[in-house]
C-alpha cells in the first residue's frame, strides 16, 4: 500500500497521507516522501492549487512512535536522542518549510484528528477545512518539547497569543467548533463534505494567474517568512537543548516503555 497518495489529474490536485493503521503518523522517510509530492504538484503547469489529507478517522498524530521505538531498540537512549535531533526534526522542518513556501494555494482538509506536527502542517497551508469530528492540539508539551514545526510561530498568527499561548502550554484538545473561532480553521463541514468544500476552497484560490497568486503570496508572507525561519532555527536548537535535559529525557522514553508494554500485550 503506498503511504502517500498522489492525485494530479484534475486543476485541483491532493496529497493524502495513507496509513490509517498508525493514524497517519509520520517518519521522516514519509515526511520526506509528502513534502516531494507537494513540490511535485506545485512544479505541474496543470496543478492550480493542492490539498492535503489524510486517510481514516485521522490527519495526521505527528510522529511515528512505532518507528522512534525501534531506533530506540536499536541503539537506546543516547542514539534516540540523536536522532530525533539530527534526522527526525530536520525532515519535519523541510516539509513544512515547502508547504509555508509553496507557490500555488494549499488547502488542509482536517479529516480527523491533528496533532502536534499534524496541526503545523495545517497550520503552514493557506486555508484550512475541518470535519465536524476533527479535534486539534499541539501535544509536543506531553514530551517536554516546543512544536518543532513552527506551531509556536504560526499558532499565534491565525489564534491569536492568548489562545495560543495556552494550547502550546496545555496541550489540550480543541474540538472542531472551538478551532473555526479561534481562527485555526477557516470553515467546518460534515466529514461527507469535506472533499468538495476543501476543493471549493481551493478553487477559490485560483481565480487569476498562477504567477500572480505566487507573487502576491510571496508578498504577504515577505515580512514573515524571516521570521517563520527564524522561529523554525530556534524550535530545532531549542528541542535539541531540552532532549539533553533528564526531565525531558524521561518524558521521551516512558513513552517508548509504554509502546514497549502495549506492543507485548498485543503480540
Amino acid at each position: 500500500m503506498d503511504e502517500i497518495v498522489v492525485d494530479a489529474t484534475d486543476v485541483i490536485g491532493s496529497v493524502r497521507l495513507n496509513r490509517p493503521d498508525r493514524g497517519n503518523s509520520v517518519t521522516p522517510a514519509v515526511i520526506t516522501e509528502f513534502g516531494d509530492a507537494l513540490q511535485g504538484l506545485c512544479d505541474t503547469d496543470e496543478v492550480r492549487a493542492v490539498v492535503l489529507t489524510g486517510t481514516g478517522s485521522v490527519f495526521c498524530a505527528g510522529a511515528d512512535v512505532r518507528e522512534m521505538y525501534e531506533v530506540y531498540q536499536g541503539d537506546g537512549p543516547d542514539g534516540l536522542m540523536s536522532y530525533l535531533g539530527d534526522v527526525w526534526m530536520p525532515a519535519v522542518q523541510r516539509t513544512v518549510r515547502l508547504i509555508w513556501g509553496a507557490s500555488k494555494p494549499i488547502v488542509a482538509a482536517f479529516n480527523g484528528a491533528a496533532t502536534a506536527g499534524g496541526l503545523d502542517f495545517g497550520l503552514a497551508c493557506d486555508v484550512r477545512v475541518a470535519a465536524s469530528t476533527a479535534r486539534f492540539a499541539e501535544s509536543y508539551v506531553n514530551l517536554g518539547m516546543v512544536p518543532v514545526a513552527g506551531g509556536a510561530y504560526l499558532l499565534p498568527l491565525v489564534a491569536g497569543l492568548p489562545a495560543a499561548t495556552t494550547l502550546l502550554a496545555s496541550g489540550a484538545f480543541v474540538d472542531a467548533g472551538r478551532a473555526l473561532e479561534l481562527g485555526i480553521v477557516n470553515e467546518v463541514c460534515e466529514p461527507s463534505e469535506l472533499g468538495d468544500r476543501a476543493r471549493w476552497w481551493a478553487s477559490e484560490l485560483t481565480h487569476g494567474p498562477a504567477e500572480t497568486f505566487a507573487q502576491t503570496k510571496a508578498i504577504a508572507r515577505g515580512v514573515s517568512a524571516p521570521a517563520f525561519e527564524a522561529a523554525l532555527q530556534e524550535s530545532l536548537k531549542a528541542n535539541i537543548a531540552l532532549i539533553a535535559r533528564p526531565e525531558v529525557r524521561e518524558r521521551i522514553l516512558s513513552v517508548m516503555e509504554r509502546f514497549s508494554i502495549s506492543a507485548a500485550r498485543r503480540g
